[in-house]
């Protein structure tokens, strides 16, 4: 996608993946105005959550400022054709990725319309201009496709403050490297007048006993974080990326990002790494299970046992098994803990049976 906006430049998981290494279904994107405009973001809560390692729905809500009379602009939002080992045609006119696309403005639902675009020249004197696929001459189907997307529709912006509620779901990417993984362009906020967002707050929900990484670049230290409930977190430098990552083991609840005056420099990206499992590690992440080499000796099939209520902070009576999980990078005692059987899930209660 050569010709695509610098602000949408595609972070590739790794130079060598091929067509058969990985699915590059879609990132998410701001919106954005396509002409110039006086108006200002005053402020953006952007919600992020996983559901069940298969897409993440996107929620955002807005407040702009317009300080002149009402105007009326049209609005877009940008979106990638996917790429890998995917069929990138479209589905009914639509990304074949991306569903639940609403835009609330104002306590009235906007109708949008979907164009094929080919180049960042698309926006012709206010207007959008829509490549025919009918007559188009570059790919239009198979892993890779030579036009990407862009949701537009009018927006009536009143004086002062409007409020718009946006939602979506993308299918979430993945490779031989990455369990998964979703981008989200933030400097597209750079556009609005204000070349910044007033106020801003980002939410991510990625599930119970979960670890996963967020790329710095928009953010530099783990203190500008707020975990709501119960985690840790760890710097690590990733070279599938060639840059620092922040690292989180997230037990429960979700993480937030603040931000007065925010001035992106960078794009948010998460993922969740397929771990290559030695004999003395355990994952914390349910989808790293099957990962796990089998047990060599009574006592493997012990610390295996003891895996959900490790994940929960059970400080071990057994010294053996506490030792072990003592040293593992995402344990966080909790001398308050109980194990209850009849309290974890029923893939864990599976996962215990099958270790006695």
């Amino acid at each position: 996608m050569k010709y695509l906006l610098s602000a949408l430049s595609f972070v590739m998981l790794s130079q060598s993946l091929s067509a058969n290494d990985g699915a590059f279904f879609a990132k998410g994107n701001q919106l954005i105005p396509i002409n110039e405009t006086s108006i200002s973001v005053k402020k953006e809560i952007l919600s992020l959550k996983k559901v069940r390692d298969k897409f993440i729905e996107v929620s955002v809500y807005y407040e702009f400022y317009n300080p002149k009379d009402e105007k009326e602009i049209i609005v877009g939002f940008e979106a990638f054709s996917p790429d890998g080992d995917v069929d990138g045609a479209p589905k009914n006119g639509q990304h074949p990725y991306m569903r639940n696309f609403t835009v609330d403005m104002n306590g009235k639902n906007l109708a949008h319309q979907i164009a094929y675009v080919a180049d960042t020249l698309y926006n012709n004197n206010g207007k959008i201009k829509s490549i025919d696929l009918n007559k188009f001459e570059g790919s239009k189907s198979g892993n890779y496709v030579d036009f990407f997307y862009v949701y537009h529709f009018k927006a009536k912006f009143k004086k002062g403050i409007n409020i718009i509620k946006h939602t979506y779901s993308y299918d979430l990417s993945g490779s031989v490297d990455f369990h998964y993984d979703f981008e989200y362009v933030l400097t597209a906020a750079k556009r609005w007048q204000n070349k910044q967002i007033d106020d801003f707050t980002l939410i991510l929900d990625m599930g119970e006993f979960e670890t996963f990484n967020i790329a710095k670049g928009f953010f530099k230290n783990a203190s500008e974080w707020t975990i709501n409930g119960v985690g840790k977190t760890e710097n690590q430098k990733s070279h599938f990326l060639n840059k620092e990552v922040l690292r989180f083991h997230i037990q429960k609840g979700n993480i937030a990002f603040s931000k007065k005056n925010f001035k992106p420099a960078d794009e948010l990206f998460v993922y969740a790494q397929n771990v290559m499992l030695n004999e003395g590690y355990i994952p914390f992440s349910y989808f790293q299970e099957e990962r796990i080499k089998e047990p060599k000796s009574e006592f493997d099939k012990k610390v295996f046992r003891n895996l959900p209520f490790a994940r929960r902070g059970y400080v071990f009576k057994d010294k053996q098994v506490q030792q072990f999980y003592q040293q593992l990078d995402w344990y966080m005692p909790n001398p308050n803990y109980l194990p209850d059987l009849q309290k974890l899930t029923e893939r864990e209660r599976k996962w215990i049976a099958k270790w006695k």
